[in-house]
């Protein structure tokens, strides 16, 4: 045998069982890949106006997101003028529809702040578009005092089973300030 043969013998096995990897490591890749299937939706075309508004100064939208409905279900917010739901000293969160445990829901979180106006009416508009669009238009009062601290509330619709195929293509929120209740627009 020949000084140095042994070696180059070694260096020849180790590149082709790199390269075999690495060969195996691409096909799984673009096996894998290749099970993964997105499609394009409908062609969307859009219009209208853009108006400039004013938030609500002591009812801020804090976050908004997708979530499971947990086991202790969500009370229903009023959806009736004049009489809406009284929000409570501390946060809680509401339902605007019918809600069921394990569901998904879509949230929004609202933060109140202490210089939120006593017993003044809010009226706050959800749209949910799925394969369909719901829009519910919700009541609610700030306390008849003022909260010492902020405080936080969550406003969740059900979308539907956590085990079927669920398509959430926008969600929209309005909220406006009533001159009294019972007198919202």
């Amino acid at each position: 045998m020949k000084p140095g043969t042994g070696t180059k013998r070694a260096a020849n096995r180790t590149i082709l069982i790199a390269t075999t990897l690495a060969a195996m490591a691409f096909a799984v890749g673009f096996g894998a890949a290749a099970s993964l299937t997105i499609s394009a939706g409908n062609t969307e075309n859009g219009a209208g106006v853009s108006h400039t508004t004013n938030a609500i100064g002591y009812l801020s939208e804090a976050i908004v997101g997708v979530g499971i409905q947990p086991a202790a279900l969500p009370t229903t917010v009023s959806t009736t003028m004049g009489t809406p739901t009284v929000l409570p000293a501390a946060g809680t969160t509401y339902s605007l529809n019918t809600p069921t445990a394990g569901d998904v829901i879509h949230f929004w979180r609202f933060t109140e702040a202490t210089s939120a106006p006593v017993s003044t009416e809010v009226e706050m508009q959800f749209t949910v578009t799925t394969s369909t669009t719901t829009v519910v238009t919700a009541y609610v009062e700030t306390q008849a005092t003022a909260p010492g601290t902020a405080q936080t509330f969550t406003f969740s619709y059900d979308l539907g089973a956590a085990t079927t195929t669920i398509t959430l293509n926008s969600v929209l929120e309005i909220s406006q300030q009533c001159p009294s209740v019972g007198t919202c627009p």
